[in-house]
């Protein structure tokens, strides 16, 4: 167990892990994990998944709340957990992402298809549903 707790202890100094992550990280190298482990961890908040909710949603500002929360449904957080995390951010409306993008990137409408297909994507990958892009985005071409 102390080889495992260690272990543990330095894949927990080089990033934030949930405990699901953490416990399959073990198990691909040591096989079993005893719950002693996660406790200990849990106890002394070197694992906490609250904190890496929270931590996750404040380094991606921009993406889309449904997409935070299926990342980290993915990720194996509870749910209590995320809906804190979601709920105490102060989401940007697609319109505000798109604009600061745009800013970012010095585009100005009307759009080039080049530049708006590159923000299509941008959107996508943040986790925005296709359609309210495309709206969005013919907004700013008709402008």
């Amino acid at each position: 167990m102390n080889d495992i707790y260690h272990h543990a202890l330095k894949l927990l100094r080089r990033k934030d892990y949930t405990k699901r992550q953490l416990v399959d990280k073990l198990e691909a190298k040591f096989g079993e994990v005893p719950d002693e482990v996660t406790t200990e961890l849990l106890k002394k908040r070197f694992l906490d998944d609250q904190r890496y909710a929270e931590n996750f949603v404040q380094k991606h500002p921009d993406s889309h709340p449904g997409w935070i929360r299926q990342s980290l449904e993915e990720a194996g957080v509870e749910r209590q957990a995320i809906d804190r995390a979601v709920a105490n951010w102060r989401w940007p409306s697609l319109r505000d992402v798109l604009k600061a993008k745009m800013v970012v990137w010095r585009l100005r409408p009307p759009l080039e298809r080049r530049d708006a297909a590159r923000l299509f994507r941008l959107l996508v990958r943040l986790g925005y549903p296709d359609e309210d892009i495309r709206e969005e985005l013919e907004q700013f071409h008709e402008q």
